[in-house]
């Protein structure tokens, strides 16, 4: 280690953060933390980022920390040897279709950014909110925040490894639960605890400001996009040339596929149909 960790770390918990960081020297290195709101993922993240940079001597700035993964991944793209933390949970998942396009974006660089040696720590609201693919096959443990069930065990986790991902999806697939206990006992997990490290690494007003900037940004993209395709629309529409013959060569026209151009019509009001 080159320098080093200042906090507490429980024995089994250091034991696989060094088995991680000897992996960075072939291939990159990704790690989920999911739990509930207020159960301290976010400080999680920050503990492993400080980990990591304790162990390699890698930057740790708050400029690495990202809420849009479209800004993570050009970073990561023209740049190596990162310590990444994408901290998705605490947006409070803005809307589906932009979640899914932020899984889009975290599977094409899983495939092609694995000469890149980043660290990434991923937090999502459960793992079960992430494509399987990646749940499973390219992040190498999940952590779980469990804050127990009276809410006062803040920053105690479960460590859950490869194996026991599996039997986790294979559960929830099966029965839809969440067997995270069954799963770390099963396959070589462990539990612990971590201090509250937070405000030590990160200022927290800059943090706050970042993630401001991030929904702000979110909101604004989303608005944009929704003008270029109705302007592209309208473009094929004053492109159609009439006669059309039939309500699915319509459809066509328009890119559109039938049964989409029939819920439309079932969905419009009278006063949209009029119009």
């Amino acid at each position: 280690m080159i320098k080093e960790f200042p906090f507490h770390i429980d024995a089994k918990l250091e034991y696989k953060l060094e088995l991680l960081t000897k992996q960075l020297r072939i291939k990159d290195v990704w790690i989920l933390v999911d739990g509930d709101e207020g159960s301290g993922k976010t400080n999680m993240l920050s503990y492993l980022l400080y980990y990591f940079h304790c162990a390699t001597g890698r930057e740790f700035t708050i400029e690495r920390l990202y809420f849009d993964s479209e800004a993570m991944f050009e970073w990561a793209k023209s740049n190596s040897n990162g310590l990444i933390g994408w901290d998705e949970a605490c947006l409070g998942g803005l809307s589906i279709e932009w979640w899914n396009r932020s899984q889009i974006n975290l599977l094409k660089f899983a495939m092609m950014g694995r000469k890149k040696h980043h660290v990434f720590v991923l937090c999502i609201p459960r793992f079960d909110k992430l494509k399987e693919d990646l749940r499973i096959d390219r992040t190498h443990a999940l952590i779980h925040m469990n804050c127990g069930r009276k809410n006062d065990k803040y920053g105690h986790y479960m460590y859950i490894t490869r194996r026991g991902k599996k039997e986790l999806n294979r559960l929830w697939k099966l029965k839809h639960i969440r067997c995270y206990e069954r799963a770390m006992r099963k396959y070589g997990g462990f539990g612990g605890w971590i201090p509250y490290v937070f405000p030590k690494l990160y200022d927290e007003d800059t943090y706050e400001k970042k993630k401001d900037e991030a929904i702000s940004s979110i909101g604004k993209r989303k608005i944009d996009e929704t003008k270029q395709q109705f302007r592209e629309f309208k473009s094929k529409l004053t492109n159609i040339k009439f006669p059309v013959q039939t309500k699915k060569e319509f459809a066509r026209l328009l890119g559109l596929s039938y049964n989409t151009f029939k819920d439309w019509r079932l969905k419009a009001t009278p006063l949209e149909m009029v119009g």
